[in-house]
């Protein structure tokens, strides 16, 4: 197609893309913390969830950076209204499950911290899989378009 995108989105899609920034923002701020300030994150903690935060492996550090930079990138594409927040929300999404289901479940997440401890994972799961299914549904609606679809030049 190179017809350029002229269908109008509702007001909801703004409200749901400003929010999917602000969220993934907000996860950028406790990353970054987490990166430079954790011992102040951990302040209050007892020792035995402090010892299982030092615990924590580089590569689910990398893994969080990963699914939060995707996340944003994401977000801002929606307001830009490009189809590629698709891809990165599935990105971020995968990233997400692995993050969790490691640090909860196999590193014992969920025994250290108890159970309301699930409450954010739960929370940036469900917010995860909400942004990856608003985009697909924001694609297929033809509210999202492609860089490449517009006129070209003759």
């Amino acid at each position: 197609m190179n017809e350029p995108m002229t269908s109008k989105v509702p007001m909801w899609f703004w409200v749901v893309a400003v929010v999917a920034v602000l969220w993934n923002i907000m996860g950028g701020m406790i990353f970054l913390t987490e990166m430079f300030a954790q011992e102040a994150l951990m302040e209050g903690m007892t020792d035995e969830q402090k010892a299982w935060v030092r615990s924590t492996p580089s590569w689910i550090y990398f893994v969080f950076g990963l699914s939060v930079a995707t996340g944003l990138l994401g977000s801002v594409g929606l307001l830009l209204r490009r189809s590629f927040p698709v891809i990165l929300f599935s990105i971020s999404f995968v990233a997400v499950l692995v993050q969790m289901i490691y640090t909860m479940v196999i590193a014992g997440g969920l025994q250290v911290m108890g159970p309301s401890g699930a409450v954010m994972p739960v929370i940036v799961t469900v917010l995860a899989f909400i942004w990856l299914v608003a985009s697909i549904y924001f694609n297929r609606q033809g509210w999202l378009s492609n860089a490449n679809r517009h006129p070209a030049a003759t």
